[in-house]
């Protein structure tokens, strides 16, 4: 599996152009949370959340020293979970385009030097799944509530999801995947944007640490 994330990335690199960047988006402004209700915070972030997203991000895909940039346009309906993704390189090219929910992704286009080298359609489809779906935790979920952040954690797969809350306007600013204690993935928003009354992420650094790779992206426009 790791192999063909190597692959993958190696082509999409030839395809796009290589660089390095650093992380470009602010540090969380900590605040004090006392006093504030763990499962009133929830239910407010969630009814604030859009359900259906519609959006054209720039994505900087970077992996150990190298990197590449592209442009997606991503349509999310959090209510179905389900998705539709297109990407084009920075010259235009049409990369891939994929639709998907919970249990499949189906390749609608997909560049034939990247589909030979691993299983990209599996590879965007759950990072998507990352991001974007199981945004606000249950209201089983344990919660420990500390001075600068409120932590959700539930079970999830083989492990567990945890979701922490922080910041003065109190969202949702990590997501962590944890097998065993060990982190596997997290996603990390730095800032929200609200269009029609409702929030949208805005800049995030998906960070998968047990492939070694971050994708970073940044909301450009909401049609």
């Amino acid at each position: 599996m790791i192999t063909r994330f190597k692959l993958i990335f190696l082509a999409l690199i030839i395809l796009c152009g290589s660089g390095c960047s650093s992380l470009p988006f602010k540090n969380i402004d900590y605040v004090s949370l006392d006093g504030l209700n763990p499962n009133a915070l929830r239910q407010e972030f969630q009814e604030q959340l859009a359900q259906n997203l519609e959006i054209i991000n720039s994505i900087v895909f970077q992996y150990k020293w190298q990197s590449f940039s592209a442009l997606g346009y991503t349509q999310i309906d959090l209510k179905s979970d389900t998705f539709r993704v297109s990407c084009l390189s920075p010259v235009g090219i049409k990369l891939f385009e994929l639709t998907g929910d919970r249990q499949e992704v189906k390749p609608i286009f997909v560049l034939k030097e990247l589909l030979q080298r691993g299983d990209l359609p599996r590879a965007v489809g759950e990072d998507i799944r990352r991001i974007y779906f199981d945004f606000t935790p249950l209201p089983v979920a344990k919660i420990e509530s500390e001075k600068y952040k409120i932590t959700f954690t539930q079970p999830s797969g083989k492990g567990e999801l945890q979701y922490v809350f922080a910041g003065k306007n109190h969202w949702l600013v990590e997501k962590h995947y944890l097998e065993k204690k060990h982190k596997l993935w997290s996603v990390y928003y730095y800032d929200y944007e609200l269009h029609n009354g409702k929030l949208y992420p805005t800049n995030l650094i998906l960070k998968h640490h047990r492939f070694g790779y971050n994708l970073i992206i940044r909301l450009k426009e909401v049609p």
